[in-house]
């Protein structure tokens, strides 16, 4: 019964917005049934006055009301389609934008947790639920519903005995829908949930072919794709199943009782109770009401499905965003103090904590850098600043206003973003540079492209400016598409740049280039870095260091060196190497070397020949590096670069367990052991790495006697620790 309500409610909101189309459609529904029930009740009129009478004149009147009420029904169905399909279009354009509305308005926070396949089922499924319901069950239902109560009131006005009768089976028709509705109504609600969980699998198997094919999980993923089609396959039976039960009932019943109607009629007719006129118009209103009847119960399964439809569309809409402005938001027109922290704390959900009492002051026109191990909360102090979040607890101010009292439209106008992965649209570069601000004319795009230092490079393209990316900007090269990002964020002439490893995901030459590219552009300017690469950032004004979402370390780069402390051991880390012009190969120094705990006890010697057995290697993102399951010979030390150690699970999905980047290295297990790898290793931004094979080194510790088996017994107590890892 709620599903109804919230049916009938949602119909009526449909169609309030076509109230003068919807009333001239269905008045002209009322008046073809009227046509339709006169021409049952002609027959009476001609058996009984006038074939039986021999009067013609009666005869006439009666057959060119036929023909002129026939014609003029006609002619008005042909109005009414044209009219109706107005409205069907009108209905679904609104329903789409204001599903594409939502989205728009919902807070980052709904998409990290919710199923795309979800939300596009609102758009495909859903909406063709919608559409076939009003443009095919509504008009249906709505005919057969008036149908019933004119034929009723009119089989009454005939003969009340038969009508009895006819009531009676109109009273069972109803039992059917009644009984499994909510059975059927609950089925395909489940048949809708499943539909939209499978899509999500389809969805996530075509991002994840690499890694399907790379680790054969084609058998696996197939396994639990069979398995979830077989649980859709049960769920489709069942409502389908309810679904006929609904429809077949009452149109059992109704052939059931006309069978009886012509049965008690004849009888009646035959004792001259009712004239024979009578008994053939109480049968075609008969037939008439059971077609009704018929079209109603067809109608009934379409709005138990799209009631489901629509409740998924609604729980979708009343979606609140976690960001919103609030009722009394102001425009900031200007940057001109600078952003502050006041004991911030920050989770992307309750049970977890990013950010824990974080107090920061950024000046107008300085250039921070947030810097620290992965998961430490440099990229949350960023959606803090973007407003993409709000703080569990504390406040962010702008020039000493809460952003929360700020409208988002003015606090990200005066922003310029260029993340790590930057999403260009399937439309021309000139668009995608304009999308940060539409009122820019073609000479500003050209500016901010040159500055970007992408102006040249455009115009070498056979169409220029307008070019077309291709999806996700597919048809451009890493450092185009990075460098058409960075003229997005600075055609909107931004007080504020916003930085999110925007360099990370580039080749290193590339990444040098445009390093030197926003060292140009971003004088004068406030920008906020979130890198882990610290060699780009030593002439910032501040650097943040953090630690498990809190700021350790603050200072510039001699500062924060001379303290010693973290700062100076992450760039230790990363420093240490001689890096090629090219960047296509690398060495590592001695005293980097010595820094590895498992080379600590080599002496000097041994170290300067080790490091001349290191290989340079460079790998593209997506490439695995290690295989779980295989055994290893190589250590590995990544120079530049970002991977990620990860397991994959029984199920096909993965678990990512940690991340490497700049400095670190892995694999020493096996320069000492022939093991079996317990993880896999993925790129994910351009990788060079430094190789060392095993063989090359025992042949360095064999000059050293008892070296092997000294570092073999310490290895096996690693070993246990790191039982998880590589």
């Amino acid at each position: 019964m709620e599903s109804l309500k919230l049916l009938l409610k949602n119909l009526w909101s449909y169609y309030s917005q076509y109230k003068l189309y919807s009333f001239v459609y269905f008045l002209g529904v009322f008046l073809d049934l009227a046509v339709e029930s006169f021409i049952a009740l002609s027959f009476k009129f001609l058996l009984d006055n006038a074939i039986v009478p021999k009067d013609q004149r009666v005869m006439i009147i009666v057959l060119l009301l036929l023909v002129l009420g026939t014609f003029v029904s006609k002619a008005g169905y042909a109005f009414r389609c044209y009219l109706y399909s107005k409205i069907v279009a009108g209905i679904i354009r609104n329903i789409r934008n204001q599903l594409f509305g939502r989205l728009q308005q919902l807070s980052l926070k709904y998409y990290s947790s919710a199923r795309s396949g979800d939300v596009l089922a609102h758009f495909s499924s859903d909406v063709s639920s919608i559409e076939y319901l009003v443009n095919m069950a509504v008009p249906a239902g709505v005919h057969a519903f008036l149908g019933i109560i004119i034929n009723t009131v009119i089989i009454f006005t005939l003969e009340w005995k038969l009508a009895v009768i006819a009531l009676a089976g109109l009273l069972l028709c109803a039992i059917g829908p009644f009984i499994f509705s909510s059975r059927a109504s609950l089925a395909n609600d489940n048949m809708k949930e499943k539909q939209a969980e499978l899509l999500s699998m389809v969805q996530e198997n075509i991002g994840a072919q690499k890694v399907i094919k790379s680790f054969n999980l084609d058998k696996t993923v197939s396994r639990h794709f069979h398995k979830n089609t077989e649980e859709l396959s049960r769920k489709t039976s069942k409502a389908f199943f309810l679904n006929d039960l609904m429809e077949m009932m009452p149109t059992s019943t109704i052939e059931v009782f006309n069978v009886l109607i012509i049965c008690v009629g004849a009888y009646l007719a035959f004792i001259d109770y009712i004239t024979p006129g009578t008994l053939v118009s109480f049968n075609s209103l008969f037939i008439n009401l059971s077609i009704a009847i018929g079209a109603f119960t067809w109608v009934f399964p379409v709005l138990m499905e799209s009631s489901s439809s629509m409740k998924r569309i609604k729980v979708f809409m009343d979606e609140a965003p976690d960001v919103c402005d609030s009722s009394g938001a102001q425009n900031i027109l200007q940057f001109g103090e600078g952003i502050e922290f006041t004991d911030v704390t920050f989770g992307y959900t309750d049970q977890q904590t990013c950010l824990s009492h974080i107090n920061l002051k950024i000046p107008q026109g300085a250039s921070v850098a947030f810097v620290g191990h992965s998961g430490s909360g440099k990229s949350s102090i960023l959606n803090l600043i973007m407003r993409f979040y709000d703080p569990r607890d504390g406040s962010v101010k702008i020039d000493g206003q809460d952003v929360r009292g700020i409208t988002m439209e003015s606090l990200h106008r005066l922003t310029g973003i260029v993340l790590q992965e930057n999403f260009l649209f399937n439309t021309t570069i000139k668009e995608n540079i304009r999308l940060a601000n539409p009122q820019a004319g073609d000479q500003d795009i050209i500016e901010a492209a040159k500055e970007a230092e992408i102006h040249d490079q455009i115009m070498s393209f056979p169409k220029g400016y307008d070019t077309l990316v291709g999806e996700h900007g597919g048809q451009l090269s890493g450092g185009q598409r990075q460098r058409i990002a960075l003229a997005r964020a600075l055609v909107r002439r931004p007080s504020v740049l916003i930085l999110d490893e925007a360099t990370s995901a580039l080749d290193p030459r590339t990444e040098m280039a445009i390093n030197k590219t926003l060292k140009r552009v971003t004088e004068g300017m406030t920008v906020i870095n979130s890198t882990h690469r610290l060699e780009n950032i030593k002439d910032y004004d501040l650097i943040c260091v953090m630690e498990r979402g809190s700021i350790v370390e603050t200072g510039s780069h001699h500062n924060l060196i001379g303290k010693n402390g973290i700062y100076a051991e992450l760039y230790g880390k990363q420093g240490g190497f001689i890096v090629a012009e090219d960047l296509g190969h690398a060495e590592i120094e001695v005293d980097r070397l010595a820094k590895i705990d498992l080379f600590k006890q080599l002496n000097i010697e041994m170290l300067e020949e080790l490091a001349e057995l290191f290989v340079s290697e460079y790998y593209s993102p997506g490439q695995i590096i290690i295989n779980a399951g295989d055994y290893g010979d190589r250590f590995y030390v990544i120079v530049r670069g970002r991977v990620e150690v990860f397991v994959a699970l029984d199920d096909g999905s993965e678990k990512i367990i940690n991340f490497l980047e700049d400095g670190d290295y892995f694999g020493e297990i096996a320069l000492l052991k022939e093991v079996l790898r317990t993880a896999n290793v993925r790129v994910c931004t351009p990788c060079l790495v430094l190789s060392l094979k095993r063989k090359h080194f025992e042949r360095i510790i064999s000059k050293a006697s008892g070296l092997k088996l000294e570092l073999e017994r310490e290895m096996d107590t690693r070993l246990l620790k790191l039982a998880d890892g590589v």
